[in-house]
């Protein structure tokens, strides 16, 4: 029979980064003058956080039907003074209402301004503004919307944005200061790339893109465990923090109302915020004059609360990758934080619950998985999406946790295997147990959306050692020690399969090596690319299974003498062997035993005695 000698798998991040913006930039080409006077007229198209960009109507109702105007023009050139800036539109509010362009000189597209409110300065009724040809360097045009801000200005908004006229180090960082009181969401708050208009193209239609100033987020969790349904009974934080988490000992305070927890370090959601708005340089001309935000004042958590506190604790879990069980189905708005240097942590405790109708239930404490920290740095007006995946090869344990939920019983599944020899009578029971590593293991694939792994798209493998979060560099590809490897597998395999035909045991896989490379960056959906070691391969073939191995300790067979002219000794452990030439430890525990048998038995020659397999492996399925 086929016996695996041993279970392993850690929780681990399979997944990451979902949607992001597009990059158009509204209809600035279009010839489309407002009037044959000269009148300045807006548009405003929306670019959130989806693969279209929203025009008209769909814009108008995310931006709360209305957004605010800071024009100046420039009879010399724009710097990061204000002097060069004379003030047109001293944030003016322009509403939408349907099938109005055209009702008067300054409503080219339903967006109009005259008669309102201005928003935190006058007029009280704004009025119509024409472009001036005189300024021969053009105009400049910033926007904002929230419906969370009263025209005129009030202190009791939720959202108080004051513009920046001058900076000392760039024009580029003339935004805005915003101030949000705790309460305040930045699922609805959106800045506009900032527009420079040139003298040639006066007299068409001014259009804006919003960019949502938040980052949206999603995790999911999905379990591959054969024969068990897998239910999360609870997370681990450090409920005390006041800096950023680095120990899993740490993580004492278990958590089980049903919502996500994690120790990472983010921006503080429950008080009040002060933040930067300013805009890129045109160091990189792809995104110059977008908006990008800063906190510099803000306080941090160092616990990540997700969920709606119902519906995680005590459910299935999904067992595909495409259909995990999410904290959150809709994405939900946090801070951005793009100058985070800390990976997440994650810590949980589950239970498995046997699906062949017997009554077997085992709880696993202390199930553990890292984010790096290069996947945690999150932008404005992205999504990231993070799944997370229960395997056999869980680091957790079934048995007991100190005082600090560290375990003192092995750690993983080990599972009960059987085989059977007889001495007269007597049927002995066997069981082996091999140790393994837990190191987590992050797969991110270029481009995709939740866990879209295909054929020909590239796939980077990242290794992270599960007590300290530091990524591990891989010496080279191949399979000695310190070393990883891509396989092609020949069907379907768990990785307690793959593992136990590593060290030793057929379980009719055939594994090729896959070509890969070793990397130090990562392209990640952001557009960033952060330095950080991994494995990069482009699997070939569609609808198949890939492992990536790394090698702690290669496995190296022992050498068994047959005992035939052998005789007994009590402090010998004795083998015999499968007909798939699988050894395994027998009872001998008589010399009268031993003499019946000696022509079956084995021992470990002293002087070959092999070396354990130490591996961390991920099965990575090809769509």
């Amino acid at each position: 029979m086929k016996r695996i000698y041993s279970i392993l798998t850690s929780l681990v991040l399979v997944a990451l980064f979902g949607c992001t913006s597009d990059e158009l930039v509204g209809d600035n080409t279009s010839a489309n003058p407002a009037n044959d006077a000269g009148v300045i007229a807006f548009s405003g198209n929306n670019s959130v956080i989806t693969r279209a960009t929203s025009y008209g109507a769909t814009a108008a109702s995310k931006l709360g039907n209305t957004f605010v105007v800071y024009g100046t023009k420039h009879v010399a050139a724009e710097d990061k003074t204000a002097t060069n800036d004379a003030v047109v539109f001293n944030n003016f509010q322009v509403k939408w209402v349907e099938n109005t362009a055209g009702s008067n000189e300054a409503n080219a597209s339903n967006w109009g301004y005259i008669g309102l409110q201005a928003y935190d300065a006058t007029p009280s009724s704004q009025g119509i503004k024409y472009w001036d040809y005189s300024a021969v360097n053009g105009h400049t045009f910033y926007a904002f919307s929230s419906p969370n801000i009263s025209f005129p200005k009030k202190s009791t908004d939720l959202v108080s944005v004051t513009k920046v006229t001058e900076d000392a180090t760039s024009l580029y960082n003339k935004g805005y200061a915003v101030s949000l009181k705790s309460g305040a969401t930045l699922n609805n708050l959106y800045f506009s790339d900032r527009v420079t208009v040139a003298k040639a193209d006066y007299e068409k239609t001014v259009n804006f893109t919003f960019r949502n100033i938040g980052t949206l987020l999603r995790i999911g969790f999905y379990e591959t465990i054969p024969g068990y349904k897998v239910q999360i009974d609870k997370f681990y934080i450090d409920d005390d923090a006041t800096a950023a988490v680095t120990s899993f000992a740490a993580m004492k305070d278990a958590k089980d109302d049903g919502y996500f927890y994690a120790s990472l370090q983010n921006v503080k959601r429950s008080a009040d915020q002060t933040l930067n708005v300013t805009y890129f340089d045109n160091t990189d001309p792809a995104i110059e004059n977008r908006p990008k935000m800063s906190n510099p004042t803000s306080g941090y958590d160092y616990a990540l609360k997700l969920g709606s506190g119902s519906g995680l604790i005590g459910t299935d879990l999904g067992t595909t990758a495409s259909s995990p069980t999410w904290v959150n189905s809709e994405y939900a708005s946090v801070f951005p934080f793009v100058d985070n240097t800390n990976p997440l942590l994650l810590k949980l405790d589950f239970t498995m619950y046997a699906e062949d109708g017997s009554p077997d239930v085992i709880h696993v404490r202390g199930a553990r998985a890292i984010v790096p920290a290069e996947y945690m740095k999150w932008k404005s007006n992205f999504a990231y999406t993070y799944i997370f995946k229960i395997t056999d090869k869980t680091n957790g344990t079934t048995g007991s946790v100190d005082a600090n939920d560290d375990p003192t019983d092995p750690e993983g599944l080990k599972p009960i295997t059987f085989d059977a020899i007889t001495f007269d009578v007597t049927e002995e029971q066997q069981q082996t147990i091999s140790s393994v590593s837990t190191n987590s293991i992050t797969t991110y694939a270029e481009g995709a959306i939740v866990n879209e792994y295909t054929a020909t798209k590239p796939i980077y493998v990242v290794v992270s050692n599960s007590a300290t979060g530091a990524v591990i560099t891989p010496t080279g590809l191949g399979d000695t020690a310190g070393k990883a490897q891509v396989y092609k597998l020949s069907k379907a395999a768990s990785e307690s399969e793959v593992f136990a035909q590593l060290t030793g045991s057929d379980m009719g896989i055939t594994m090729t090596a896959e070509t890969a490379t070793l990397e130090t960056t990562v392209p990640l959906a952001d557009s960033s690319t952060p330095a950080i070691s991994n494995v990069k391969f482009t699997p070939s073939t569609a609808d198949t299974y890939y492992a990536y191995v790394y090698t702690t300790t290669k496995y190296v067979a022992p050498t068994y003498v047959n005992q035939s002219a052998g005789t007994y000794d009590s402090s010998k452990t004795y083998y015999m062997k499968t007909a798939n030439n699988v050894y395994y430890a027998v009872s001998i525990t008589s010399a009268a035993a031993f003499s019946e048998h000696k022509a079956q038995l084995y021992t470990i020659d002293s002087t070959a005695p092999g070396t354990p397999g130490v591996y961390d492996i991920k099965i990575i399925k090809v769509q």
